[in-house]
Order: C-alpha cells, then sequence, then structure tokens
C-alpha cells in the first residue's frame, strides 16, 4: 500500500513539474513565435468573464531589407503602418537615412538598426511603424499588475495590482485618450502564455 501511496505521489509530481513547463504549440502559419515570457507591443480589448481572457491585437515593427528600400521609386506601392501607401518621392538625408513622401502627404524615414536592416518611422513624430500580426485571447495571470509611465513628468510609474482596477483604469482611459493603445502599450506574457504585465507609456495622441 505504501508502494502504491509512493508512486501515485511521483506521478503528481511528475505531471506538475509537465505542466510548469509546457511548452506552447502554434500552427505554422499563425506568425506566433516565441511568445513565452515575451514584451509585446499590443492593444488590450475586451476583458470576456466567461473564458477569463484579455482580447489583445499584436504588433511587431515594419522591418525592411535596406536594399529593397533603397529601390524604391516614385509610383512603387510601400505597405507602412498597416497601410498600403504609393510613393511620391524618395531621397536621402544627410545621415544617410531614407526619406520618403507618400502621395497622401505621409512622410517616413528609413533607418538602419543594423547591418542591412532598417525601420520605419514617421517623420512626423517620430513614432515607429508597426503592423498588426495577430489577435489573440490571452488568459490574465493571477498577480497582473499594470505600470502607467504615461506622465512625462512623472519619476516612476504607477503600479495597480489586480485584474479588477486594471479593468477600471482601462475603461477610463478609453474614455478619456487612446486607451491601452498598441503604440505605447506592452504586454508581458509568462511560460503558460498568461499576461502578467501591462506597460504603457507616454505617447503623442493620448
Amino acid at each position: 500500500m505504501k508502494k502504491l501511496i509512493s508512486l501515485a505521489l511521483v506521478l503528481v509530481m511528475l505531471c506538475t513539474v509537465s505542466l510548469a513547463f509546457a511548452k506552447s504549440l502554434a500552427p505554422d502559419n499563425s506568425e506566433v513565435e516565441y511568445l513565452e515570457g515575451a514584451v509585446i507591443h499590443a492593444t488590450v480589448g475586451a476583458y470576456n468573464e466567461t473564458t477569463k481572457t484579455l482580447t489583445v491585437t499584436l504588433y511587431k515593427n515594419d522591418n525592411f531589407d535596406l536594399e529593397d528600400a533603397d529601390k524604391l521609386a516614385a509610383g512603387d506601392l510601400l505597405l507602412a503602418n498597416d497601410q498600403v501607401c504609393k510613393v511620391k518621392e524618395k531621397k536621402n538625408d544627410a545621415d544617410g537615412n531614407i526619406l520618403v513622401t507618400t502621395e497622401d502627404g505621409l512622410e517616413l524615414i528609413f533607418f538602419q538598426i543594423g547591418g542591412d536592416d532598417v525601420n520605419l518611422k514617421l517623420a512626423e513624430d517620430d513614432r515607429q511603424c508597426m503592423h498588426a500580426y495577430a489577435v489573440l485571447n490571452l488568459p490574465v495571470a493571477e498577480g497582473i499588475i499594470y505600470e502607467d509611465n504615461s506622465d512625462p513628468e512623472a519619476n516612476a510609474p504607477v503600479v495597480t495590482k489586480g485584474l479588477e482596477e486594471i479593468l477600471k483604469i482601462k475603461e477610463q482611459k478609453e474614455k478619456d485618450s487612446i486607451g491601452f493603445d498598441f503604440y505605447a502599450t506592452t504586454i508581458e506574457l509568462n511560460q503558460n502564455l498568461e499576461i502578467v504585465r501591462i506597460h504603457q507609456d507616454f505617447d503623442v495622441a493620448q
């Protein structure tokens, strides 16, 4: 009997360890990779009481190959910031960055981030251009926190603990400002793909 009890305890322990270090598997075409423990730009949407999940739209930077960006010419199409833009003019500035003006008046700057890779930002406000790549309903960790670093005059972020209080802040910010918008908002996930932290920085649109 003691041997059976011991074996049962071992099995329970093994199952617990397996769950603690569980890996996630996503469809090949989902574009969702390496989310465990990641910090990601995201727009945080509605909370579902039934599934206990937050709907989040994930974003990543618009990255390009330097050679491709350099070949752009008037009349070419450029996908930037989730928009299709038609190039009106392309030139280089004194620092060698590629400047693009679109036919609808948008001014964009390609800037090198290392090697032959370049990112794209808006010339008007230096916002990094990004595109949405996934919409997920993610569970919320029990100890979730919200870091509000949106006040440029504050010395440190204001930290709020607990989902209930965070949802109240989210609702108020959606009424008064931009809500938890991806330009200024990141989420941090744990190994179980639970949201453990929402962080918000200052944004020119707030």
